[in-house]
């Protein structure tokens, strides 16, 4: 009897393996983009110098908004000696400061968040007033 011949089962060929893989590392590495954090664009006075002396400036309360964030992201909004509108929808923010800011050039925005408060429900609110062509806002914690 004559013996069979085995026949060759083939098989992936691993030649150009590590070519594939090259290739592949290259266009994963030249088209990945990394997150970068750029931070608030915010830009602060300049440190006062102690032997200067220090400057109160007294604002006129019919000059100031006030714009207060809740623990709960909750705004509430009083305009100069206004009644306090609590429960402000944050995207009639900015239609409601830029009319505002036409009608009183001098107007400061006061931002005061709750130090509990989201910081997300902070951003939202003055990115809305910078949005709206405020240029005096004061921000702060309580």
């Amino acid at each position: 009897m004559l013996g069979r011949k085995k026949r060759d089962m083939g098989g992936i060929p691993t030649a150009s393996m590590s070519d594939i893989s090259f290739c592949l590392l290259v266009f994963f590495l030249a088209t990945t983009t990394f997150d970068i954090k750029k931070g608030l664009g915010i830009v602060l006075p300049p440190a006062s110098d102690s032997s200067q002396e220090e400057i109160k400036v007294k604002l006129n309360q019919k000059n100031i908004t006030k714009i207060g964030i809740a623990e709960d992201g909750a705004i509430a909004l009083k305009i100069g000696e206004g009644d306090l509108v609590e429960n402000f929808p944050v995207n009639e923010l900015e239609s409601k400061i830029r009319s505002i800011v036409l009608s009183n050039p001098e107007m400061v925005i006061s931002i005061k968040t709750n130090r509990k408060s989201k910081y997300s429900s902070m951003i939202a609110a003055l990115d809305q007033v910078q949005a709206s062509g405020a240029e005096k806002i004061s921000l702060s914690t309580n």
